[in-house]
């Protein structure tokens, strides 16, 4: 009996620092990721391209995946292939900095984005986390194709260890923003284009890397969902989902994911959770919570 009792107790346990998500059938990930550290993070603390697939296929994820890999930006023969396949992936994780490179060096940014663009026409689905957001800074304009297909390019850095920053939730009932998580308030924004007069739960990550700048590429005929903001310094975008005419796929974006303790370790966490959830999400479309 007591031996009964401890394994429901490791279960249980086990249960309540896991991803929650619904069942769902096996789909295909590829991961697209480089590094870079410009606060000089130690391993333990820098989310990096090999911490994500370790995390993601995890029993405790929630994700349910019938193939996974990670491919550097730097060497991205395999990913243009795969995304070139007769049966491409269901879902790109987009974590890349730099634009891509053949593994001979040459640039194959334009074949990339070309390739994301038709699979988005085609259903393929796109999370784009954290340094995704950014244009290459050693070679300035090199992804301004793609971060115009994204929807979004991030500028400025500011690693804040003293508040860290506010994630606002201004998605209510979204399956991305409510799924799992759970937030630490409630405040009150005096309102703005994504987010109305109104009170917002919000969780704060500490510490964290911030974008101080966010713009934002519209095009007529999208459709746009914010789901998160920050007012951790001027009101601003954190996440959203995009879809544009023509596209069958979606697009969701999430910028925090730095500090890899919050981003990938606790699985239980709200930036894990959120991540999974936008993974699901780009599979299933509209996903409706209760």
């Amino acid at each position: 009996m007591k031996t009964l009792l401890c394994f429901t107790l490791l279960l249980c346990n086990s249960a309540l620092h896991a991803a929650v998500l619904p069942q769902h059938e096996p789909f295909s990930l590829l991961i697209v990721a480089d590094e870079v550290n410009p606060h000089r993070l130690s391993d333990a603390d820098l989310t990096q391209p090999r911490d994500l697939l370790p995390a993601l296929s995890a029993e405790d994820s929630g994700l349910n995946l019938a193939n996974i890999i990670t491919v550097d930006s730097q060497c991205a023969d395999q990913a243009l292939e795969m995304l070139n396949a007769a049966s491409p992936p269901d879902v790109v994780l987009y974590f890349a900095h730099r634009h891509a490179r053949d593994c001979n060096g040459n640039s194959v940014q334009d074949t990339f984005t070309a390739l994301l663009q038709q699979g988005l026409d085609n259903g393929l689905g796109i999370v784009v986390l954290h340094h995704g957001l950014y244009d290459d800074i050693y070679e300035p304009g090199t992804k301004a194709q793609l971060l115009q297909m994204i929807g979004a390019s991030a500028g400025g850095i500011s690693w804040n260890t003293e508040i860290g920053q506010r994630v606002i939730n201004v998605a209510k009932g979204h399956f991305i923003t409510e799924t799992g998580i759970d937030y630490q308030g409630a405040l009150a924004l005096a309102g703005s284009v994504n987010a109305p007069n109104g009170a917002y739960s919000y969780f704060v990550n500490l510490p964290d890397e911030l974008y101080p700048q966010m713009n934002l590429f519209e095009e007529a005929g999208e459709v746009r969902t914010p789901l998160f903001v920050t007012d951790t310094g001027e009101l601003r975008m954190l996440g959203y989902t995009l879809q544009r005419p023509g596209w069958k796929g979606n697009v969701v974006v999430y910028q925090p994911g730095e500090y890899q303790p919050n981003a990938l370790d606790d699985r239980n966490g709200s930036n894990f959770q959120i991540l999974v959830n936008a993974i699901y999400y780009t599979i299933r479309g509209e996903v409706v919570t209760e």
